[in-house]
């Protein structure tokens, strides 16, 4: 919980950056899904998707999103770089396939989550708009 309240000061977007990094969380998520066979570029990918979640949990914060969507896109995050040592790490057969419904459950976690915040941030805007009127 403190790594969240910390990660409060890091960068900045506007609630528009943040619905389309939403989005591309989203995206990155089911397009991992789609992978089977362990290679550099998909751990690549991996944390490429790391850095996405993480950055959405930022914006979501610093947007004022007071649900519980920040912390839980740094935990996806955290959990994502946890996989890659996983993969990293896994040496049979049934040790992989442990590994990819890891993810699997991980990304699917990511897939329905990814559009609450970008709806979120959508709800904050318009708090936003109507307070400065």
């Amino acid at each position: 919980m403190l790594t969240c309240v910390a990660l409060t000061f890091l960068g900045a977007a506007s609630f528009g950056d943040l619905s389309a990094l939403a989005v591309e969380v989203e995206a990155g998520a089911r397009e991992l899904t789609a992978q089977t066979e362990i290679t550099p570029a998909f751990l690549e990918q991996i944390s490429d998707f790391s850095g996405d979640s993480e950055r959405l949990s930022i914006a979501l914060r610093q947007a004022g999103v007071e649900q519980d969507l920040p912390c839980i896109f740094h935990g996806i995050a955290e959990d994502a770089r946890e996989r890659i040592v996983e993969f990293r790490e896994a040496d049979t057969a049934s040790e992989r396939t442990a590994a990819f419904t890891n993810l699997r459950v991980l990304l699917d976690d990511a897939i329905l989550i990814a559009p609450m915040a970008a709806s979120a941030a959508a709800d904050e805007a318009a708090e936003h708009a109507v307070a400065s009127r």
